[in-house]
């Protein structure tokens, strides 16, 4: 028995470990369904990004939104504009130098949050007995000068009393050429 929970523990700790996306998260996103994505309100939705540069490395976001099932395929992208605010802090460290961090805000344009309503009230939502699976994600566009390699984190905020939760951590974003004759 303290075999098996050991091996559950180091298990948990790796899985932990080689993730981006936090194990909060995971657990969070498991029982969020459709029901409760009718439920939200469009013009409360925040994403904050944050990432290790000097300046803001993200030209455009878009909250994504995909259904399916064995009848319906839904998939909408819903255009986020920035907040006026932005910070850039420094964070120290322990064991290892001092690093920056740039943090942005982003929420639903008018546009984003018109298309939202109109998918909370989507039939294929309304109906009780529908089975299928569903993805909420943010996709983003990088400016011309964000640097090559950089680190990237985005926290979404689906109800103000309930605050942000991580989407994914310190992902590790390479936009070098893989093909030498890309870069040409």
């Amino acid at each position: 028995m303290i075999k098996a929970m050991g091996t559950i523990l180091v298990a948990f700790f790796l899985l932990q470990a080689c993730s981006n996306i936090p194990i909060s998260t995971m657990i969070k996103m498991s029982s969020f369904d459709e029901d409760d994505f009718i439920q939200l309100n469009p013009e409360e939705l925040r994403v904050r990004v944050r990432s290790n540069t000097e300046t803001n490395v993200i030209a455009s976001n878009q909250l994504t939104y995909s259904y399916k099932d064995t009848e319906t395929y839904i998939d909408r992208y819903l255009s986020l504009e920035k907040l006026e605010e932005e910070k850039v802090r420094t964070v120290k460290h322990w064991l290892k130098d001092d690093t920056v961090e740039h943090i942005s805000w982003y929420k639903l344009d008018e546009e984003g949050v018109e298309q939202f309503r109109a998918l909370q009230q989507h039939p294929v939502l309304q109906d009780k007995d529908r089975e299928g699976t569903f993805e909420l994600s943010v996709q983003t566009v990088y400016t011309e000068d964000s640097p090559m390699q950089f680190l990237l984190s985005a926290d979404l905020l689906l109800d103000p009393e309930d605050g942000y939760f991580t989407l994914f951590y310190d992902l590790e974003i390479d936009q070098t050429p893989s093909n030498p004759q890309d870069s040409q």
